[in-house]
């Protein structure tokens, strides 16, 4: 018989291992580990985000399909391999792969579904455009036309907009050619270079709003070699010459010569101007520095090796973290510079890369290294790839899709090298076309031999991504 000091005891053993494994068991599974308690095993789950736009298409996963439709989510779905594949009637069939990690969320709701047949529209207008750009934010397309010189603004709802057509130079001659266009961050304004059949060219500011323009050149009193929007003015343009960096307001024509030497590229984000600095000698390589507008707060960022020809520098921002990708125009090396937690990092990725792009939110980096399409995940770390040839350029359609353009035609791309679908125009011969993309709208316009076409790729009713 067991006596009452012997029940007490045992009592108390028991609840303190059940106390123990219950918090054992709390632990894992907030950790990410589940229980079978059939098999007796303890296995380790994550979250799973799936969903399509459109909505409603049927689901497989790893080769099974499920009843449910998107968007739906998987709890506790077990870790490892995981193949997810969308299908709807008139798209195409949607495919990609994820390793699902303990305790992790793993996103499959992005997925861009593709009509079967894209409907164009070939008759948006009869002007024949020889470049399309599209703003940073990409809410504002417009169209050059280059003899004579003349600037429209583009909307798929009217007939395209005449902003201006460019002036006549000293020998009374109209521009045969526009080049350099760039547009300011919010589409309001552009700068253009005139060029001329006889003569200097001329470099044109533009109030797309009214169809002011301006020529810089007289004011700014120097050549306009390398000219850059101010991020939060329209009206201000920075010029590099010389190593040195001159502002010009083109209301009241005001110049600031920015305090700033050796100077041998720069870039301009929505808080700062960036610059890279040659070292003396040149052999001790380049500083990276950052500036206010003014060009004072000077700061050193990094220390860089020496390059074998100019750099460029493409910045964007993700969760307060300041992301530049640094390329050497010479040999394509490219070189990522971020800041983290309070520490400058630099990455290196290799040489004979092209196409830099960041994605709209600027989490993904993407950009072409020999055949080969690459994306880096600022977030993750994660680094993706597809082989893909002769890619002479890309753009973000949407955080997610890529729209690269080759020498057949146009192709449609998740960031992750999945889903490469081929996309108007589909004429042949394409020995001359350009386009560009509107993210809003998620729609593609292009010019083929001169005639422009739209598209778009979001579904109605759509229901906007993460």
């Amino acid at each position: 018989m067991i006596s009452q000091k012997t029940r007490s005891s045992l009592k108390i053993t028991i609840g303190t291992i059940l106390v123990a494994i219950g918090t054992i068991l709390i632990v894992a599974f907030s950790s990410g580990y589940n229980i079978d308690v059939f098999r007796g095993e303890i296995f380790s789950t994550g979250l799973v985000l799936l969903g399509s736009n459109p909505s409603g298409a049927t689901i497989k996963i790893n080769g099974r399909t499920i009843s449910q439709k998107t968007p739906h989510r998987l709890e506790n779905f077990k870790t490892g391999d995981l193949t997810v594949e969308y299908s709807r009637n008139d798209y195409k069939n949607w495919l990609s792969k994820y390793t699902v990690r303990p305790g992790q969320v793993t996103f499959a709701d992005y997925a861009l579904l593709i009509p079967n047949a894209i409907e164009q529209n070939d008759k948006f207008t009869e002007i024949k455009f020889d470049t399309l750009l599209s703003s940073t934010e990409r809410n504002k397309v417009f169209g050059f036309l280059n003899s004579p010189g003349t600037i429209y603004e583009l909307d798929k709802s009217n007939s395209p907009r005449k902003i201006i057509e460019l002036p006549v130079n000293p020998a009374i001659q109209a521009p045969v050619k526009l080049t350099e266009g760039q547009l300011s961050r919010d589409g309001s304004s552009l700068f253009v270079k005139a060029n001329y059949p006889e003569g200097q060219p001329s470099f044109f500011w533009v109030d797309n709003n009214n169809g002011q323009f301006f020529n810089i050149e007289p004011s700014l009193g120097q050549k306009p070699t390398d000219v850059k929007f101010n991020q939060r003015n329209s009206k201000e343009l920075y010029n590099l010459e010389g190593g040195k960096i001159r502002r010009l307001n083109v209301d009241n024509k005001q110049i600031l010569d920015l305090n700033i030497s050796g100077v041998a590229s720069y870039q301009i984000d929505k808080d700062y101007l960036y610059t890279l600095e040659n070292l003396s000698p040149l052999e001790q390589g380049q500083f990276l520095v950052r500036y206010d507008y003014n060009g004072n707060n000077r700061y050193v960022l990094t220390q860089l090796q020496p390059a074998s020809s100019t750099r460029s520098i493409t910045a964007t921002e993700y969760n307060g973290q300041k992301i530049l990708a640094i390329r050497d125009t010479g040999n394509g090396d490219l070189i990522v510079f971020r800041q983290a937690e309070g520490k400058n990092l630099t990455s290196n990725i290799g040489n004979e890369t092209n196409n830099i792009n960041f994605s709209p939110t600027g989490r993904f980096l993407s950009f072409t290294q020999k055949d080969t399409l690459k994306t880096i995940d600022i977030e993750t770390g994660d680094r993706y790839s597809a082989g893909l040839a002769a890619v002479s350029s890309l753009k973000w359609l949407s955080n997610y899709q890529i729209v690269l353009s080759k020498a057949d035609g146009l192709y449609i791309i998740d960031f992750n090298g999945y889903n490469l679908t081929k996309i108007p125009p589909n004429s042949n011969p394409l020995d001359n076309y350009t386009f560009t993309t509107q993210i809003d709208s998620k729609s593609i316009y292009y010019s083929l031999s001169g005639s422009l076409s739209y598209y778009t790729l979001q579904p109605r009713g759509l229901i906007n991504f993460r």
